[in-house]
């Protein structure tokens, strides 16, 4: 069982990541990026993967939002 933050989740390299780790078994995955819909998109393919997902909208280099 494996929890995974990525950053960064709704395009990209993030995305990829994500789904990656989506497909590993028993996996609960913390999705971060700044705009909600893409990365509630993402957090739904994941768990079509099998994979726990939580979606965090919020910029990481904000102080603000952490």
């Amino acid at each position: 069982m494996a929890t995974v933050i990525v950053t960064g989740a709704s395009t990209g390299i993030g995305r990829a990541i994500a789904l990656a780790w989506a497909a590993e078994p028993e996996t609960t995955l913390v999705l971060s990026a700044r705009g909600r819909g893409p990365l509630e998109e993402v957090a739904r393919e994941a768990e079509v993967l099998g994979a726990r997902a939580i979606a965090v909208a919020g910029d990481v280099t904000d102080e603000g939002h952490r």
